[in-house]
């Protein structure tokens, strides 16, 4: 059974006769997805032997061992076959931005299912300098944790600072999920804001920026949900 934020990963990923999962941990996403008939083939990788174990055994238990490649690497530099598709999840933005640097002769074109954890605007750094461009933006809460999970494309894209911050097609979401979201995110803030009010040494800067963020939060969201 898959937590809101990887069925939400799973709904975005793009049909394909081989897909990949890069960092795969517990190996739950790809088997759902072999089991659901989205991909006849999965490539799982890990830098972690002990993660790729856990993923192995999932696999066994799933009786998917035919149509799994488990491989244990850095990043999409583990990927010994073309992929229509490839996610990385469950892990903070600055990473996934270093995987997609050092490994992007890897993705041959491959649509991207991404979620970055934290250091969102990295990770929509690197997408915009390998030739990438988000094509979907999506929320929900998991676990009392706010997420985005991405579906991005070969394409060019020039987002803008606040955009690169925040999210740009996020705001163009059906899901019912985006108010929800954008509430979360405005808590958050408004707790650090709080917190940097508090402290005994105004960090004036920080105070600006956060209170940025949240304007911008609160225009979008004023303009995008009826």
């Amino acid at each position: 059974m898959l937590d809101a934020r990887l069925a939400l990963a799973a709904e975005l990923y793009q049909p394909c006769s081989t897909g990949a999962d890069v960092g795969t941990d517990h190996g739950l996403l790809p088997c759902h997805l072999l089991e659901q008939g989205v991909c006849e083939q999965m490539i799982l990788t890990d830098v972690s032997p002990k993660a790729l174990a856990r993923a192995r055994t999932e696999v066994c238990k799933r009786h998917l061992e035919s149509r799994t490649h488990l491989v244990c690497g850095d990043g999409l530099k583990a990927l010994n076959a073309p992929c229509g598709c490839i996610s990385i999840t469950g892990m903070g933005g600055r990473t996934i931005a270093g995987i997609l640097h050092r490994g992007q002769e890897k993705l041959r074109g491959a649509a991207l299912v991404l979620c970055a954890h934290t250091e969102q605007a990295e990770a929509r750094q690197a997408l915009q300098e390998i030739g990438y461009r988000l094509q979907r933006e999506e929320p929900c809460l998991c676990n009392g944790h706010a997420y985005l999970v991405w579906l991005a494309v070969p394409g060019e894209m020039q987002l803008q600072p606040m955009e690169m911050l925040c999210g740009r097609e996020l705001f163009s979401s059906k899901s019912p999920m985006l108010r929800p979201y954008l509430q979360h995110r405005l808590a958050t803030l408004q707790r650090r804001l709080d917190g940097l009010a508090r402290a005994s040494r105004q960090d004036h800067e920080a105070i600006t920026r956060t209170r940025a963020v949240m304007d911008y939060y609160l225009q979008k969201a004023e303009e995008s949900i009826p």
